[in-house]
């Protein structure tokens, strides 16, 4: 029975020094059957180890003819050529060609696998193997824990194991003693019943006993090729065909795992890498985009809105109509909002309460009283940093805003924050509308603290108060202020001389006219709780001609008890306020961020200083996607040789590529879930610019940075992915020459 399985005619093979091109193979005539245990001999640099690597598929030949079960194979592209491996040749190599890091039935059966087997066959294929060759007791222990002979043992039985037809042995047992090298041998000579067994050795006296074919090689030329003994009859046909079955399933993820797996500490490092150039990545990126808004460079004017808070949004209906409870929810119901004020124009009111802190008293006294003009009894200076007005908020879901206590029903009582004041607590307070009747016009009022709370910070005051302040911008005379007091009768009003037609002109067209007022005289009203203070020095009579102090219920009338068409919302972080913002729209209001508004003109250094913070935000980010990608093709390129190994037992160059690609993605992942972590410690632990990113970076965002990071591992991915193409799969490597490697030709 005809049983050559291979033949070649006139074989060539060079390599391309650097000043020259040496010739590995020379014309080389040779051809083979199964059956046959041949014994390859020769000096260091014959040829040995050239031969069988073109016999293997690994290297190309470049002259002649290769049959194979008489088939041309010179027009076998890089595809054909894995296959051939694949389906056709076992390695063995003098270095092991294991895998160090997998355990020993791991190494047998990602041959296996990799050959086409499913896991059930392979793992059944693996355990008989391993019982002949004396390592299934330790089938377990990883490979690198292995002696030198239980190593080689290993190496043999995953090519026995592969049932296909040609099995390469390359210097098997260079680096064992005589007694394991005499098992090896004798192992050999056992496969090659049915197979076509090559030995490339140095000591042919090993194999003499048991070769049936001994040919010498020197200077890439046969100078004998002498039959010692007839070849095994073949009992059995290795199934070639045996990876058709399975040529549809996907090992690229299952090399990943078998690469990260069988090398910890590489996967550690590996793992290291991308979660700190993710972190970088999230870090210095995170910091530009939120940089790229210039607006923390220009100076807050306050003509605009006196109250510049960056975290206020000023919010109205688009018809002008008064705010229902509905738009209150509607606003409430807004991410990142968390409180809604009703008097929006109160917010524009500076209060004062702590002396030396909010303000302080440049005069006490009296002053002689000229016609119009109130007596001057104390005249304060309110500093810039005093506090704005709020009113008890409405917040988020219906949450209490009073802890203890209760909210204020009249104008003369306040929520404290707890802390500043306790329940019971009467708290002199400076109120003073600045943005509406200057700096110099002040109202000294005791108010009772009724209730306290744990939101916000100062004091909160009543609706009345708030409906005081936005009176001035809403009524039809918007400079007349109305201040409620119970020692006001019904039916009358306090205010200056000068005031009275005016307000009685007022009242014909704001009020019914069954309604009448008799006028006190300011100077003589006696109040516990209100003190009134002018200073002529700023201001004349007739600021003092807006202020009307009634009854309560007059009161409720004349500053009304509507909502108001305008409100503010306060959010938890001015970072968040193009979001907001673009939510509020979409519920159909009118809003707008009062410090962008007053915020139009720059400061130079802080331009500058945010210029050059987007400047080494970008040199860092290069640098730091210049180190992930050049890290990443040193680590990647530790795994040469273990896809030498793999590739040498059945690794498709496509397969190989799908494993690095899915390492990367794994690694990717893990790092970006890595770095995000370190991000979010950071964050939660108050390091100042990592909160900020936090707050300024929407979903959009987030998605960016992760593409960025995976940008340089995709990167990183190419030059690896050549990297493998060049050294493992060079058949695949197109248009280039082949270097000379003196250390596999020195055999």
């Amino acid at each position: 029975m005809e049983r050559k399985i291979l033949e070649l005619t006139d074989i060539k093979k060079y390599y391309a020094g650097s000043q020259s091109v040496v010739m590995g193979l020379d014309g080389i005539n040779l051809s083979f059957s199964r059956g046959e245990f041949v014994a390859i001999t020769g000096e260091s640099g014959s040829g040995k180890s050239t031969l069988a690597h073109v016999i293997g598929g690994i290297l190309p030949y470049e002259n002649g003819e290769m049959f194979f079960n008489g088939g041309r194979t010179s027009h076998y592209d890089a595809l054909d050529w894995e296959q051939y491996r694949r389906d056709n040749i076992s390695f063995i190599s003098q270095n092991y060609g294991i895998l160090p890091g997998a355990s020993v039935l791991r190494n047998v059966t990602s041959a296996l696998l990799l050959s086409g087997m499913d896991k059930k066959s392979a793992h059944s294929a693996a355990e008989d193997i391993l019982r002949e060759v004396e390592l299934w007791e330790i089938r377990r222990r990883r490979a690198a824990k292995l002696s030198s002979g239980q190593k080689q043992r290993l190496s043999i039985a995953r090519a026995l194991a592969k049932p296909a037809p040609i099995l390469i042995a390359d210097e098997p047992t260079g680096n064992l003693d005589a007694e394991n090298s005499a098992k090896i041998i004798e192992l050999l000579a056992k496969v090659a019943r049915d197979r076509l067994v090559l030995l490339i050795t140095h000591e042919f006296s090993e194999a003499e006993g048991y070769a049936t074919r001994h040919i010498v090689l020197r200077d890439g030329n046969v100078v004998s090729d002498v039959p010692l003994r007839p070849a095994s009859e073949p009992e059995n046909t290795p199934s070639v065909l045996m990876a058709e079955k399975n040529k549809k399933q996907k090992l690229g993820l299952y090399v990943a795992g078998l690469q990260i797996g069988s090398r910890p500490i590489w996967s550690f490092i590996v793992g290291l890498i991308f979660a700190l150039t993710a972190f970088a990545v999230f870090a210095f990126l995170g910091v530009f985009i939120i940089n790229l808004d210039d607006t923390s460079t220009y100076v807050y004017n306050s003509k605009a809105f006196e109250n510049g808070d960056m975290s206020r949004i000023v919010v109205s209906t688009v018809d002008g109509e008064p705010m229902t409870d509905e738009d209150y929810e509607k606003l409430l119901s807004v991410r990142y909002v968390k409180d809604l004020e009703r008097n929006d124009m109160a917010v524009d009111v500076r209060y004062a309460y702590r002396e030396g802190i909010d303000f302080e008293t440049v005069y006490q006294g009296e002053s002689n009283s000229q016609a119009g003009e109130y007596n001057v009894t104390e005249l304060y200076r309110i500093s810039v940093n005093a506090p704005f007005i709020r009113t008890v908020p409405l917040l988020p879901g219906n949450a209490e805003f009073i802890r203890d206590g209760r909210a204020p029903q009249t104008f003369f009582e306040v929520v404290a924050e707890r802390g500043v004041a306790k329940l019971g607590d009467i708290i002199d307070i400076i109120l003073c509308d600045n943005k509406h009747w200057g700096a110099g016009v002040f109202m000294k009022v005791k108010m009772e603290v009724v209730g306290l709370t744990d939101v916000g910070k100062g004091l909160y005051f009543s609706d009345q108060v708030g409906r005081m302040f936005s009176n001035i911008a809403l009524s039809a005379n918007k400079d007349n202020m109305y201040i409620p007091d119970a020692k006001v009768e019904k039916g009358t009003f306090i205010c200056a001389e000068s005031a009275v037609e005016k307000f009685r002109q007022l009242i014909e067209n704001e009020l019914p006219p069954e309604w009448t007022f008799d006028v006190s005289d300011p100077e003589s009203f006696g109040s516990d709780t209100l003190t009134l203070t002018w200073s002529r020095k700023y201001h004349t009579v007739k600021y003092m001609s807006k202020l009307y102090i009634v009854s309560p219920e007059d009161y409720d009338v004349l500053a009304g008890t509507e909502n108001s068409s305008q409100v503010s919302v306060f959010i938890d972080d001015y970072a968040y306020t193009d979001r907001v913002l673009g939510d509020i729209h979409k519920l159909g209001f009118v809003a707008a961020s009062p410090y962008r508004l007053g915020a139009t003109t720059q400061d130079e250094t802080l331009a500058a200083e945010r210029m050059q913070t987007l400047e080494i935000c970008v040199t860092a980010l290069v640098v730091v996607f210049a180190l992930q990608v050049l890290l990443l093709i040193a680590m990647f390129a530790v795994q040469t040789e273990s896809f030498k190994t793999l590739s040498n037992i059945g690794l498709t160059g496509r397969t190989a590529r799908m494993s690095i690609l899915w390492q990367i993605l794994i690694f990717t992942a893990i790092g970006q879930a890595a770095g995000a972590l370190a991000i979010f410690i950071c964050g939660y632990n108050g390091v100042e610019r990592i909160e900020e990113m936090l707050r300024y970076l929407p979903a959009v965002y987030v998605i960016l940075l992760s593409a960025v990071h995976i940008a340089a591992s995709a990167l990183a991915a190419i030059f690896v992915l050549r990297s493998i193409d060049k050294h493992v799969y060079p058949m695949a490597w197109k248009n280039r020459d082949l270097v000379i490697d003196e250390k596999e030709d020195a055999k």
